[in-house]
């Protein structure tokens, strides 16, 4: 008799603690939903054959445009998502530091961070002179000689929380 009150007071627990942990409405919010996405997804490996940079990227984001120094990748599921790599040429050897003002001035950055050969911008997104609303970038350039390679994710700053792991992705990047 013990033991089955025992194991009815474990089960009862146990029944608690699951319909604690569900949400009012039994719905994940779209970002909850993104976030396991984007965390579960294998990675795939894109890489440049003339400039050789690689990017790593979830594998449900598919190829769009991809020339000699440009790759664009896209995900559409009721918000759209981009991922940018580019090579830009920079004849001049101005230090990084400069550039980094530069290229924030130009993409209205409200966030810089300055690393060694490299930096990390990030603000609203403008097309043609005019803010995109409710969109922002986070983008690394790294510095390789004479050349520029940046990796720009533009995403919908309500799904900020849910791309830590594709944020991480660009911070560690190298060239």
């Amino acid at each position: 008799m013990r033991k089955l009150i025992v194991v009815i007071i474990i089960l009862t627990g146990f029944m608690i603690g699951i319909n604690l942990s569900r949400k009012p409405n039994g719905f994940r919010s779209y970002q909850e939903v993104l976030a396991e996405l984007i965390n579960d997804a294998p990675m795939k490996t894109y890489c440049d054959s003339f400039y050789g940079y690689c990017i790593h990227y979830p594998e449900f984001f598919s190829k769009e445009v991809a020339d000699e120094g440009f790759v664009r990748l896209g995900y559409w599921n009721n918000e759209r998502f981009v991922i940018e790599c580019s090579v830009l040429k920079a004849p001049d050897t101005s230090p990084v530091k400069v550039k980094m003002k530069e290229l924030a001035t130009q993409l209205h950055a409200e966030d810089q961070q300055l690393l060694r050969d490299s930096f990390i911008l990030s603000g609203p997104v403008y097309e043609n002179g005019n803010k995109i609303e409710g969109y922002r970038y986070y983008a690394k350039y790294v510095r390789n000689q004479k050349l520029w390679f940046s990796y720009t994710l533009f995403y919908p700053e309500s799904c900020k929380s849910a791309l830590t792991r594709l944020l991480r992705q660009i911070d560690r990047w190298e060239v």
